[in-house]
């Protein structure tokens, strides 16, 4: 078992948060005492698909499971697409973002854009939380490398996507949305694609990619798109003397 102290939350959230990691060698009475220590006011828990047991265990200590992620890549070898749906492709384009589109895509989160994930979900936060830690999570990733890129369609940008390196011949496309007047207009197929073709612009062997199974469009597309699933993991939350 690992903990890991989610410093970043305070900022974003306002609390304290240790994010606990199981790991496959891990059994009920070997995380106990440790699982207790870790607590703090706000608690993550992640357990590997089928450790059931683990999963009972955190369940019965006060945790509420509310995502099950999936970690996924893609070699940039095949994609399984319709030509209608490539010609889709090739009718939009991709740029690294200046300050200013930088500006815009904050705009536009503040406004509620992501709506799926265990935050947006989460009855102990607001909407507004949210959404502000997305703005939090791109800005540190810009610092330390990252790139943002801005998708267009006929001159108007439709959403985003960031990628940074995650290691020798690694690119991992960690975050991309698209904007709400915009969702459901088929736009998630050439984001997914313009993300594998920058990460294998930049010399990547895999492009990582991830999605929650609160977000069954996400999971459809990366499915669409070839993607070979490597791991999945539920997400279990706790908050200390919160009702929910």
């Amino acid at each position: 078992m690992k903990v890991v102290h989610a410093s970043w939350e305070k900022r974003n959230l306002g609390i304290d948060c240790n994010e606990v990691e199981i790991e496959s060698h891990d059994t009920v009475e070997a995380i106990e005492n440790d699982l207790l220590q870790a607590e703090t006011e706000y608690t993550v828990a992640k357990i590997p698909a089928g450790m059931i047991e683990i999963l009972f265990y955190v369940q019965r200590k006060g945790y509420y499971f509310i995502e099950t992620m999936t970690s996924c890549y893609h070699a940039g070898e095949s994609f399984s697409l319709t030509p209608a749906e490539m010609r889709f492709v090739n009718r939009i384009r991709y740029e690294e973002m200046t300050s200013q589109d930088r500006d815009y895509v904050f705009s536009r989160i503040e406004e509620g854009l992501f709506e799926t994930d265990r935050i947006a979900l989460d009855p102990c936060f607001t909407k507004v939380q949210a959404n502000q830690r997305y703005i939090g999570w791109i800005s540190d990733e810009l610092e330390r490398g990252a790139s943002l890129f801005k998708l267009m369609n006929l001159e108007r940008p439709v959403g985003f996507f960031c990628i940074k390196s995650a290691g020798a011949g690694i690119c991992f496309a960690f975050l991309g949305g698209i904007y709400p007047e915009f969702a459901r207009a088929g736009f998630g197929v050439p984001m997914n694609f313009y993300e594998i073709e920058e990460g294998m612009k930049r010399g990547a062997k895999r492009i990582l990619s991830s999605y929650s199974s609160n977000n069954r469009g996400a999971a459809a597309i990366h499915l669409k798109m070839g993607y070979v699933l490597i791991e999945q993991y539920h997400v279990l939350v706790k908050h200390v003397n919160a009702k929910i």
